[in-house]
């Protein structure tokens, strides 16, 4: 039988694409290689959403093939996902030894393919992912992007918005809790953007609420411009969603919002995180943004820092801009020096560090629900679970608790982690 090794870079909807092509590989035969040596495939899911990420890629594509041809049983090597959309054939003159390359766009049909004429790429998740046993699973409810955003390569390379009809979404999440999964997060460039032409996205979380033995829903990636009232209210009133609302927010200056095309204001951004703290009191808010995008000055950067310091986000991913070629924002002047997008970065990092150690800090002392997912590797092996927002938490325990929800206190923070006590 032949064997596969999977690398993953880049966003969970990468994660759950190679889950499911891996899937569709073991239908096939295949069974999964401990290792990249041992595998007679090796499949790379690249990134393009920044530079660094396809440099790192690439890197490790280079690192295969060399060894590939070092071989006396050479692998085959595949590159799927949103690089290979973006530089399609181009990537196998830049670097020979790739077999085969499949774009973001074409993992589905190809999925597809794999599994026969009979069926369908989402639905043939269910039979194969039954032996995984995931406590947490991915699922994604919608492919591709409509916002073009002027900084964002996705809609290009994942092409235009489809959701994923609400029946099927329901199928595999049964599915997947039939198999042992307690929680899944549900999947989407814009999450909150969903609608299958019958239900919207609150309408999907209602559906999917009623599922039973099934014990806490995510969701990610809202777009401020969807998070509505009624969404934050679907929230609010059903204990499975979890309190935890990622929204990005990319930039704390309208003028830089203008320019990124994210059709929001600085002012509407912060009338949504009002209604969040508002509707949902113990939520935890986390978002994304950038530095250093075009035209930024010193006046815009100190807005979101502002903005930082008004939210008070538990998380945040946090990155300088980097162009990426097809984009509108590729055509504007790249102006901002490196040195200078350095400096704003580590100073936001430098905020929001401080934000995230106070309020892990604030949870001490406190009783807290935690989903425990799976043990740490190396001496200590604390089990490592999640609470019902977005915080990370640490128990020490004899007994296997994975997949159970436990009421825990926190007594420590290491600032970006709770150590807690069982209750």
């Amino acid at each position: 039988m032949p064997s596969v090794f999977f690398e993953t870079f880049g966003c969970q909807m990468n994660i759950a694409d190679s889950n499911m092509l891996a899937h569709a590989l073991y239908a096939k035969g295949y069974y999964a290689a401990d290792d990249s040596a041992s595998a007679d495939l090796i499949v790379v899911n690249t990134c393009s959403v920044r530079e660094h990420a396809e440099v790192r890629a690439k890197a490790r594509i280079v690192e295969y093939v060399n060894t590939k041809k070092k071989s006396a049983r050479p692998p085959e090597i595949w590159v799927i996902g949103c690089m290979a959309q973006r530089l399609g054939a181009y990537l196998q003159k830049e670097i020979s030894g790739i077999d085969r390359i499949i774009g973001a766009k074409e993992i589905v049909s190809f999925t597809q393919e794999l599994c026969g004429p009979t069926r369908n790429a989402e639905a043939a998740i269910h039979g194969e992912r039954k032996a995984t046993g995931l406590i947490s699973a991915f699922v994604p409810i919608m492919r591709g992007c409509n916002n073009f955003c002027s900084y964002c390569i996705v809609p290009y390379v994942r092409g235009k918005e489809t959701s994923i009809s609400a029946a099927e979404i329901e199928k595999d999440i049964i599915g997947l809790v039939e198999n042992g999964t307690k929680e899944v997060t549900l999947l989407g460039q814009n999450v909150n953007s969903y609608n299958d032409g019958t239900l919207d996205f609150s309408g999907l979380l209602k559906k999917i609420h009623s599922v039973p033995d099934l014990l806490r829903i995510r969701f990610t990636t809202s777009h401020p411009k969807d998070c509505t009232d009624d969404l934050l209210d679907t929230v609010a009133q059903r204990p499975k969603l979890c309190r935890h609302i990622h929204l990005p927010v990319q930039s704390g200056s309208t003028r830089i919002l203008d320019l990124m095309n994210r059709r929001y204001t600085r002012e509407t951004y912060l009338q949504r995180i009002e209604a969040i703290k508002d509707k949902i009191p113990d939520a935890d808010i986390s978002t994304d943004v950038m530095v250093g995008f075009p035209g930024e000055t010193d006046k815009d950067f100190e807005e979101t820092l502002s903005l930082f310091d008004q939210v008070r986000f538990t998380s945040a991913f946090m990155f300088a801009y980097s162009v990426r070629e097809g984009t509108e924002a590729a055509k504007m002047d790249d102006d901002v020096p490196v040195s200078i997008k350095k400096e704003r970065l580590n100073r936001l990092i430098s905020l929001q560090t401080a934000i995230t150690k106070e309020r892990y800090a604030a949870m001490v002392g406190k009783n807290m629900d935690v989903l425990f997912l799976e043990r740490q590797r190396g001496k200590q092996k604390l089990w490592i679970g999640q609470n019902n927002g977005c915080k990370r938490a640490l128990l020490a325990c004899n007994d296997n608790v994975a997949g159970m929800i436990l009421q825990v206190r926190a007594i420590h923070s290491s600032g970006m982690t709770l150590v807690t006590e069982r209750i």
